[in-house]
């Protein structure tokens, strides 16, 4: 059967090549035009614009909390409940005392507590120490007027200053760890016991900003660290598992709403999606996108919709 009129085949054009490439003029033709096509796919190249992309991936979405706080512990000031003369001081800074040892006296007065018992002597609360002395053997102290500060023993605790937002993610049982004196100092374990369910201001900082308080214990015996020592407070909470997650600075809210510019073929289409949490550098996809998909994160500002760009990938803290 013959070849029917005007139907082009394989072998016409290699014929065709062939007789171009044995003739000169022809050979440079057809290198002018091999190198004519490759400048201009690079100069097309070069213009569109670059992004920086990242793929969506399933993965456990953590944030870090820091935040500063200090040890406590509990603390009396003890005071005489008349006024007199301190004629006797048992104790000085430093020492161990024990639970109703007496530690200070005035000069005998005749006032006695509903239950009998003299006001003229100052007894130890509990067991613990004596950080501070107040007043000296000979003065007068005035009722109330504190004269020794008790720390007890073997109470210690961590209270940490946080902000309402990290606050919100923090739950009673996780862990955290504390440090005094600088990052290379020993750690010690912690654990939440109390989350504080209002910001107030910072005893410690006057004029600071409000901030959660949080309470967190020691999960070993041995923090030897006096109460009001500053700590710094460092750990990580889970915000979700196995969520899609993508880099933050790919989502552009607009309206109450959030979209991505997804890629695909060397073009980009916006994408509404929902989102979840977020630590401030990834965030959860709830709808929108599929695991491999693959955003823009950075050169958004002059896409338009079914744009062609040059694509690299994003590197977090990276140019």
């Amino acid at each position: 059967m013959g070849r029917a009129a005007g139907r082009l085949e394989w072998w016409d054009v290699k014929s065709y090549l062939q007789a171009v490439w044995r003739s000169r003029r022809g050979r440079w033709g057809l290198v002018g035009a091999v190198v004519l096509l490759a400048w201009a796919t690079h100069a097309v190249k070069g213009q569109l614009p670059e992004v920086e992309t990242a793929v969506a991936r399933t993965a456990d979405l953590w944030l870090t909390i820091a935040a500063s706080g200090s040890v406590e512990g509990v603390a009396s000031d003890l005071s005489f409940n008349e006024t007199g003369r301190l004629v006797e001081l048992y104790v000085r800074e430093g020492d161990t005392v024990r639970e109703e040892q007496v530690l200070a006296r005035i000069e005998p007065g005749l006032t006695l507590s509903a239950g009998g018992v003299p006001l003229d002597v100052i007894r130890a609360p509990f067991d613990g120490w004596v950080v501070a002395v107040h007043c000296y053997q000979g003065s007068v102290v005035q009722q109330g007027l504190p004269v020794l500060r008790l720390v007890q023993q073997g109470q210690r605790w961590v209270t940490a200053y946080l902000d309402s937002e990290d606050a919100a993610q923090v739950r009673e049982g996780q862990r955290f760890t504390c440090r005094a004196g600088g990052y290379l100092s020993r750690a010690w374990p912690l654990a939440v016991v109390r989350v504080g369910h209002e910001a107030v201001p910072r005893d410690d900082v006057p004029g600071s900003a409000k901030q959660v308080r949080v309470r967190l214990q020691p999960q070993e015996a041995g923090l030897v660290l006096p109460p009001g020592t500053p700590v710094d407070i460092d750990g990580e909470v889970e915000l979700a598992h196995q969520a899609l997650v993508i880099p933050a600075a790919a989502v552009v809210r607009e309206n109450g709403r959030s979209r991505v510019w997804r890629l695909r073929a060397g073009q980009v289409q916006p994408v509404e999606i929902s989102t979840g949490a977020n630590n401030f550098r990834q965030i959860a996809v709830l709808s929108g996108l599929a695991p491999g998909d693959t955003v823009v994160v950075e050169g958004k500002t002059s896409l338009t919709p079914g744009s062609l760009v040059r694509a690299k990938a994003w590197t977090e803290g990276g140019g």
